[in-house]
């Protein structure tokens, strides 16, 4: 797990969403993170990438248990490519295809200039 070492305040602060709301997506079953050994939340990067979408689709009305349904297509245990974004927007309603396609847009921006 030497990739998941993101703490609660630095997935938050880039995600422009309260420390608060972490455990509470964990909670709704949207996101997942692990323990280190000072019992200490730690995130995979790729967590970014599911906060974007969670938060773009409320933008556009979508609900948290509609985010969760689709979510439970995509894979847990790796991270998620443009593949999966891509049939998880297809199986969807317009407004998580809207949500998806706009966040997958802006993660490609993001991730090609890092």
């Amino acid at each position: 797990m030497a990739e998941a070492n993101w703490s609660v305040g630095k997935v938050a602060k880039c995600c422009g969403i309260n420390v608060s709301t972490l455990p509470f997506y964990e909670q709704q079953g949207l996101i997942h993170s692990w323990r280190n050994a000072g019992n200490q939340r730690r995130y995979k990067p790729e967590v970014l990438r599911r906060i974007s979408v969670i938060k773009a689709a409320q933008k556009v009305g979508v609900s948290l248990k509609e985010i969760k349904r689709a979510f439970e297509s995509l894979p847990n245990n790796r991270t998620p490519t443009v593949e999966d974004w891509q049939q998880l927007s297809q199986k969807t309603g317009n407004r998580c295809s809207m949500a998806v396609l706009l966040i997958c847009k802006s993660c490609a921006i993001t991730w090609l200039a890092a």
